[in-house]
């Protein structure tokens, strides 16, 4: 009953995902309701400004495409320009017919028709059905003509508003966030290490540590996609060390998941020379996470027992050093990444990160 109720509860409502907190949840949560709020307020203002007679297609447009990010404010716009615009050419359409046939919803049913066909290919075209029941079926006065233009203008408003403030207003920090995510990523492949260690840890719930890992790497990659957003300069000029994230995250979970098959083999075959292995890995993992965490909470001072590069680096040909062949080979690809990652994270050297 209680793991049924525990179920209901994750699906409807706003709980924190297994490994995050409340502040994680709620700080972005609160950010994006100011900025949705922000929105509607400015399209409003906007609107009575230039004395729209519909103003309320901004205020809808304005909820619609201010998203959490700048990249999905941006693909929404898109979305929106491009429907609206098709909507529009289909609404003139529907009005032409309405004046030739003297009939009302034949046009419509003429017109929508192969909009929603296109919707249902190009999801990206959805809001061209939308556009046309709104320019077209919403009761007008006067000119068939005017109100379309009334509308059409309103929503790029709401649109031009949106993107504005996805760029000015409480917009969060893509770098913070990536170096925060590459750091959990960094820590929860400690916590996979030391699964696989643990006699009581079955290779399922291993497995379940690495779709959690991936569930983060897809969030870093969007977050490096989202820097690549807020400026119009090359990410890869500009910040070198943050374009390499994905890559090099990407290639230490692939690493992990190999060596973690490699522990619980020897494990199962009764290999007790694994601790201190794991020991070195769960050192140098913890370095890496510590550096990340260094640079999205601006600080820079060393803390006089946190490991620098060089001892990192002194460390790491011991890995190589197994009985095993298959272990000193999945742990020789492990070495080599490590080392990229010691190089991008501790030194600022983000052409360690070539070949990945």
């Amino acid at each position: 009953m209680m793991s049924a109720l525990k179920k209901i509860t994750q699906a409807w409502l706003m709980v924190p995902p297994k490994g995050s907190s409340w502040r994680e949840v709620l700080r972005p949560a609160t950010r994006q309701t100011i900025r949705v709020l922000v929105s509607i307020v400015t399209a409003w203002v906007v609107g009575m400004t230039l004395h729209l007679q519909e103003t309320i297609w901004a205020l809808v447009t304005a909820l619609i495409v201010t998203q959490s990010s700048i990249t999905q404010t941006m693909a929404t716009a898109r979305d929106q320009i491009t429907g609206t615009l098709l909507g529009a050419v289909a609404g003139i359409v529907a009005v032409l017919l309405e004046m030739w046939t003297g009939l009302r919803w034949l046009p419509f049913w003429i017109v929508l028709a192969p909009l929603a066909f296109l919707a249902a290919v190009q999801t990206n075209l959805r809001f061209a059905c939308i556009t046309l029941i709104i320019v077209y079926l919403f009761p007008s006065e006067g000119s068939p003509f005017l109100p379309m233009v009334t509308r059409l203008t309103a929503i790029m408003i709401g649109v031009v508003v949106s993107l504005v403030v996805s760029f000015v207003v409480l917009h969060s920090s893509a770098r913070k966030q990536a170096f925060h995510t590459s750091s959990r990523i960094l820590r929860r492949l400690d916590g996979l290490l030391e699964g696989a260690l643990d006699q009581k840890t079955g290779w399922r719930e291993i497995e379940t540590r690495n779709e959690a890992c991936v569930a983060l790497l897809i969030e870093l990659e969007g977050a490096v996609e989202e820097a690549r957003r807020e400026r119009f300069s090359d990410l890869e000029k500009r910040d070198p060390v943050l374009a390499a994230l994905p890559r090099l995250m990407r290639r230490l979970l692939n690493d992990t998941m190999l060596v973690a098959r490699a522990i619980a083999t020897g494990r199962a075959a009764g290999n007790t020379g694994l601790v201190p292995l794991y020991k070195s890995l769960s050192h140098t993992l913890r370095a890496l996470a510590h550096s990340c965490e260094q640079r999205f909470v601006h600080k820079q001072d060393r803390h006089p027992h946190q490991p620098e590069d060089k001892d990192i680096l002194e460390l790491l040909p011991r890995l190589e050093e197994q009985t095993r062949p298959e272990m000193r080979f999945v742990m020789s690809l492990f070495k080599d990444d490590l080392e990229r990652a010691v190089g991008v994270l501790m030194r600022d050297d983000a052409s360690s990160a070539k070949g990945l």
